[in-house]
């Protein structure tokens, strides 16, 4: 946005016709779609070729075993000093996302980063690292998103637009999920839905999602067997949900607190950062030797579990050491998210949750991949606080919609449990840990813009009048889109649910102020 824009051109900037917008967030899809293909393929090819070197013949021979070690952190030490030189593209991404949305991040060298992210993904992961691919995924769709915005000259409010639908289009194509993208940024990234949002989503979603297939077939992303199980009385059933849902919450809590104390261990510990990593790759090596169960994003895991023979003993170890090796990954600060790690880790816990029941009620194997679908909702739901992205998620994953009353049961437990315990949303979180941008100190105090604020049923706006509401200062309301009208309000005019607040606020406030209005303009 340009020193001489005025608040009267970014309210022609909300107004205007969207056509353009709709060919580029299509466009945005189908090229996040071709990446994220690439980048998942270049994973599972990593994954072969790490499989491949600890199968080797050559592992018991000391002198090969100490070259593969030496690699490890050679690599490892690469993807630091890609994470170094590029900070923005460290981590999982989506808390950048939502930076650049907020408008506290700008992708000053967006290609290099889209790159750098690409490679740093790649290698990290490939090296049996804990992360998953979403993240990245999200964060590349972004990127292509962003780059839109500037080869095409579009304006700040279009930015936004493109910018979530690459980050939908890279869900999207990372688990085969077009529901969940289109969900996620609305749930999670922008917390409202507007009607030009949830078309710009869908059309870059539905393009992703159509490139992956391509490439990919037209199976689920998890081939699991799973059938709802009948021979229980329903309503006993009913309990074992929520008993389940209070259980994955509890364990989701622990999960947040884990990731965020090893992160500050890992920053805090006075070492130098070379001897840090190459701690976090060693650890890596020989894990990939003696637990490989535990490393990679571990989408391969969930299948063989639903039809191995592990012990509880062994799954809880494997659950314990999963989680932990998670968190350490995820301190380094290399490309790769926590989104495929935590499905994992929820499906270990519906595992355990299904033998328990095996062995106590003597239900039959048919339990335990239906707990495992559950265990991965829930868990999702517990850390991410996003129930309806969770539950949509898994039900496109499986590509079994018999599971929808246990899963929402779950997931509508988890939330109502997670939310008693006070714990935050872990991208939240990770979002206010994150290094920003500073725009106030580099905003002059009288540049205006413009921001739209839905308004929804029971909100704190709906019903009540302009001059009844405490608007921080700086405020001001311009216009209600009302029914595609325009009104111009006065103090006495009263706001109601389904209305679109234009609202005229320092610019170098947006940041500051614009999920505070969001909040109080819906019930979030």
């Amino acid at each position: 946005m340009n020193s001489e824009q005025t608040a009267e051109d970014n309210l022609k900037l909300l107004q205007k016709g969207s056509g353009k917008l709709y060919m580029l967030c299509l466009g945005v899809g189908i090229l996040t779609g071709l990446i994220v293909s690439i980048y998942r393929w270049g994973l599972g090819y990593a994954n072969h070729i790490r499989e491949s070197i600890f199968s080797h013949e050559d592992m018991s021979s000391p002198m090969f075993l100490v070259m593969v070690w030496i690699g490890f952190i050679i690599v490892g030490l690469l993807v630091d000093l890609i994470a170094k030189k590029y900070p923005k593209t460290s981590g999982s991404g989506i808390p950048q996302v939502k930076g650049i949305i907020l408008r506290q991040l700008d992708y000053v060298k967006w290609f290099q980063e889209l790159i750098a992210k690409f490679i740093g993904g790649l290698f990290g992961i490939g090296c049996g690292l804990s992360l998953g691919r979403e993240g990245p995924s999200v964060q590349l769709g972004s990127y292509i998103g962003y780059g839109a915005t500037k080869i095409f000259k579009r304006d700040s409010v279009e930015k936004k637009y493109l910018v979530t639908s690459g980050a939908s289009a890279g869900l999207a194509g990372a688990f085969g999920a077009p529901l969940a993208g289109v969900m996620f940024s609305l749930e999670e990234l922008h917390k409202f839905i507007s009607s030009k949002l949830l078309i710009c989503t869908f059309l870059a979603s539905i393009a992703s999602d159509f490139v992956g297939r391509r490439m990919f077939g037209m199976e689920t992303a998890f081939n699991l067997v799973v059938n709802y199980p009948k021979n229980l009385n329903p309503y006993f059933q009913f309990g074992l949900f929520i008993l389940f849902g209070i259980i994955i919450a509890c364990f989701g809590k622990i999960f947040t607190m884990t990731l965020i104390k090893i992160q500050d261990i890992y920053k805090g510990a006075k070492l130098p950062r070379w001897a840090k990593v190459s701690f976090v790759m060693t650890t890596s090596f020989i894990l990939c030797f003696i637990l490989p169960e535990v490393t990679g994003g571990g989408h391969e895991l969930v299948e063989e579990m639903a039809g191995g023979n592990r012990t509880i003993q062994l799954l809880i170890i494997i659950f314990v050491v999963k989680l932990l090796f998670t968190a350490l990954s995820y301190a380094t600060g290399f490309a790769g998210g926590i989104f495929l790690p935590m499905l994992v880790l929820g499906a270990i816990l519906g595992k355990i949750y299904g033998m328990v029941l095996m062995n106590i009620l003597g239900v039959g194997p048919e339990y335990i991949p239906h707990y495992m679908v559950l265990g991965m909702a829930g868990y999702f739901v517990a850390v991410v606080r996003a129930p309806i992205t969770g539950a949509v998620l898994i039900l496109e994953m499986t590509g079994n919609f018999d599971h929808l009353l246990a899963l929402v049961t779950v997931s509508v437990v988890a939330y109502y449990i997670t939310d008693l315990m006070g714990l935050e949303p872990i991208y939240e979180i990770l979002y206010e840990r994150m290094a920003k941008d500073t725009p106030d100190e580099k905003l002059e105090d009288s540049k205006k813009t413009i921001i739209g604020v839905p308004v929804t049923g029971e909100s704190e706006l709906d019903g009540k009048r302009i001059c009844e509401i405490k608007w921080a200062e700086d405020v001001l309301v311009v216009a209600i889109i009302r029914n595609e009208r325009e009104i111009i309000p006065k103090g006495n005019t009263k706001i109601e649910a389904g209305d679109r607040l234009t609202i005229l606020l320092p610019e170098k406030k947006v940041h500051i102020m614009k999920e505070t209005l969001y909040k109080l303009g819906t019930c979030s």
